[in-house]
């Protein structure tokens, strides 16, 4: 059973390593080097075609500053369909915004997170001041709020839908009188984002 479960995991395990690579902006010589592989070995690996030993996948995650958890989380997490019930997702509050975390997809072609932020009246959200890589998209479900995306502002009530490019700085403020309410998806997910303070688990 676990035989067939590292055939299948085998070319996923080559994506991965591929993907990151290609972010290193390195090609297969450069990492080959420094793993101590040659340039065939790695290529046959990212094509899925062998499997690696266990030391030379670590070297290669090592290389690629790529945490060999996280490699396996991703791979872990490929159902084709995933469920989080109600009081079974992770949760944190800080300073008056509570965040929720919805889904998220670790698919290593499609990394995208979706959850609820509610933010009080009057407080603001700790979005990324400086910005960071990718996108974000979000539709109000209750409330208004001023977002500002670099340095314009912008007004959002219920029922508006946002987009814009989360590289540059960005934050919501609560500019009502109730409760902010809104789900949010980044892509792909910004790994801090929840992990401020970790205050929810599953239950």
């Amino acid at each position: 059973m676990n035989t067939v479960l590292l055939k299948d995991s085998i070319p996923r395990i080559g994506q991965i390593l591929k993907i990151y690579r290609e972010k290193t902006g390195k090609n297969q010589g450069d990492i080959a080097q420094k793993a101590g592989i040659s340039v065939s070995m790695l290529s046959q690996i990212e094509r899925g075609i062998v499997a690696p030993s266990v030391e030379t996948l670590l070297t290669v995650c090592s290389v690629l500053d790529l945490d060999p958890s996280d490699l396996f989380k991703q791979i872990s997490t490929a159902a084709p369909v995933r469920i989080h019930h109600k009081g079974e997702r992770l949760r944190n509050e800080l300073g008056g915004v509570r965040y929720e975390q919805l889904m998220t997809s670790l698919h290593p072609m499609y990394q995208a997170e979706m959850f609820l932020i509610e933010v009080t009246a009057g407080k603001s959200s700790t979005f990324s001041g400086g910005g960071h890589e990718g996108t974000e998209m979000g539709y109000v479900l209750a409330g208004s709020a001023e977002l500002t995306v670099d340095t314009e502002k912008y007004s959002v009530k219920e029922g508006d839908s946002i987009y814009f490019n989360a590289q540059l700085p960005h934050q919501v403020t609560n500019t009502g009188d109730e409760m902010f309410r809104a789900v949010w998806s980044i892509a792909p997910p910004h790994v801090d984002f929840l992990g401020i303070k970790r205050t929810g688990s599953k239950k």
